[in-house]
């Protein structure tokens, strides 16, 4: 037990060869949070979307293949993505703002405003004119012109990405510290949002069962009680589908916490000497790098100067992996059994 508490509790020494896994254990729990509480959200909006808002039709079943196209995806594309994407795009822009030879000069970039200004103007006349009274049908006119309010808003959020990718007021949060970058690089916070890419189908397609799975009954007693439809969400169909909500994260968790491929490209070292959490300011740093089991694991089965040595350690790893990973789950599962026995109570 002296031994195992020595490895749980130490940092690693002679290129990880030696001492414990602690960074390592607290890197990987702390990435498998950070995902979970990004994926979740964008998972069950994206599937509130498709199957209570999205009118049911060719674009909608587009969508839904995307979305299980996306989930065969190999995870080392989303890797290069996030590396591409996030790291060096929108990681430079947090760090320096948008380049010299994309900014606009100040009258062109007020004009754009002005322009965008426009178009919100005209999105919402359009929206309000393709409204129809109550108790008349849809007619054509009022399919077209919400038509074009829909063409209107992305219009609008187009140029909004424009203003802020040529602004000439921004110059980045962190120009002090150029030439080191501080999130232009790999990253805890990158390698969170690229393993919450890739598990977003699996939370998606699961949430939307979910949803689907709630009687229809409930729903027709919220509306014959007054409630919006809003309201009938909120309070109906989300305490119904909470159960395999956390299924699906339960499933983006054991996923992202064995990912090592993604990593390699946007966060994970071999050694990182500070861990992301500090009692200084602001005490999570999203912008360090961090260690991984996964990772660990493949560095010292392959890339050790001893594999003969590293191979007890390569065991213990990946039992240990398999037990963060367990240990997770067993907590999201009890979470999940606990709103299942409170909606048989009636306490929803």
């Amino acid at each position: 037990f002296d031994r195992w508490w020595e490895f749980l509790t130490d940092d690693p020494r002679e290129a990880n060869t030696e001492g414990g896994v602690f960074p390592v254990v607290f890197g990987t729990v702390l990435l498998t949070i950070l995902l979970s509480i990004i994926v979740v959200p964008l998972g069950v909006l994206a599937a509130l979307y498709l199957r209570e808002y999205a009118k049911q039709g060719v674009v909608t079943s587009l969508l839904r293949i995307a979305v299980n196209n996306l989930a065969g995806v190999p995870s080392i594309v989303y890797g290069v993505f996030g590396l591409g994407f996030f790291c060096y795009t929108l990681g430079a822009y947090v760090d320096a703002g948008p380049g010299e030879a994309t900014q606009l000069p100040v009258f062109r970039w007020w004009f754009l405003v002005a322009a965008g200004m426009a178009v919100v103007l005209i999105a919402t006349a359009f929206g309000l004119f393709a409204l129809r009274k109550p108790g008349e049908p849809e007619t054509q006119r009022n399919k077209v012109l919400r038509t074009l309010a829909a063409t209107a808003w992305i219009t609008a959020f187009g140029l909004l990405a424009a203003l802020l990718v040529t602004t000439p007021y921004f110059h980045g949060f962190f120009e002090a510290r150029l030439p080191d970058p501080t999130f232009g690089k790999r990253g805890l916070l990158w390698a969170s949002l690229t393993l919450a890419l890739l598990t977003l189908p699996v939370v998606i397609v699961s949430t939307e069962e979910a949803i689907a799975a709630v009687q229809p009954s409930l729903r027709e007693g919220s509306y014959g009680c007054g409630a919006s439809k809003w309201q009938t969400i909120r309070r109906i169909v989300l305490p119904g589908a909470a159960p395999g909500i956390l299924t699906g994260m339960i499933l983006a968790m054991a996923r992202g916490a064995g990912e090592v491929a993604p990593l390699m490209l946007v966060g994970a070292l071999k050694w990182a000497p500070e861990l992301p959490v500090s009692l200084e300011a602001p005490f999570l740093h999203l912008d360090r790098s961090f260690m991984h089991l996964g990772f660990h694991i493949y560095d010292l089965g392959f890339q050790s100067p001893d594999s003969e040595a590293a191979r007890p350690l390569v065991w213990a790893s990946t039992l240990l992996l398999l037990a963060v990973v367990l240990l997770l789950n067993l907590v999201a599962i009890t979470l999940r059994a606990r709103i299942r026995k409170r909606m048989g109570s009636g306490h929803f």
